[in-house]
């Protein structure tokens, strides 16, 4: 998956606004999938693990690297939680605020367009780059490890193997 790449001129400098993306097809409801990310028990067994008791539009939550008492906290903050369509937050990402944005799509079938993408990269356009295309790697791991629990039950272990 390629970054989405904007650019906009701003007097004579060239402003360079860029995403990471990444999407693909669950066979699940939308309800379902949504419900993959929003539940920490469901979320921890394919991406980072949660002790929260649940998403809370305007709440700030931790979410962990790690499952042990060495884990590494970080805070995000729920922008928008619109059950079952759409899912923001914002974290800090190399000393940026960036915000990550799911959106959960029905298909005629019933079945669910997921995709995630993150924006407000900062820093030079070689950083905002790297940024972007470190991004759409990261989530697509994250959609197919969630792919293959939602539909199979199968716990990908993407962060914790990440390389």
């Amino acid at each position: 998956m390629v970054p989405v790449i904007m650019r906009k001129k701003v007097g004579k400098v060239k402003h360079m606004n860029m995403s990471g993306k990444a999407r693909i097809l669950v066979r699940r409801p939308p309800s379902e999938v949504f419900n993959a990310f929003a539940d920490a028990g469901s979320m921890s067994k394919f991406w980072f693990t949660r002790r929260d008791d649940g998403l809370r539009e305007g709440e700030s939550v931790t979410w962990f690297l790690g499952s042990g008492d060495r884990a590494t906290a970080f805070d995000v903050r729920v922008e928008q939680l619109r059950r079952p369509d759409t899912l923001t937050i914002s974290w800090e990402r190399d000393s940026a605020v960036t915000r990550v944005e799911w959106t959960f799509e029905a298909t005629q079938n019933g079945d669910t367009i997921l995709t995630i993408e993150e924006s407000g990269f900062a820093g030079s356009d070689d950083a905002i780059v790297n940024q972007a295309l470190d991004s759409t790697g990261g989530f697509n791991q994250v959609i197919v490890a969630a792919k293959a629990w939602i539909e199979h039950g199968v716990a990908l272990s993407v962060v914790a193997d990440h390389a």
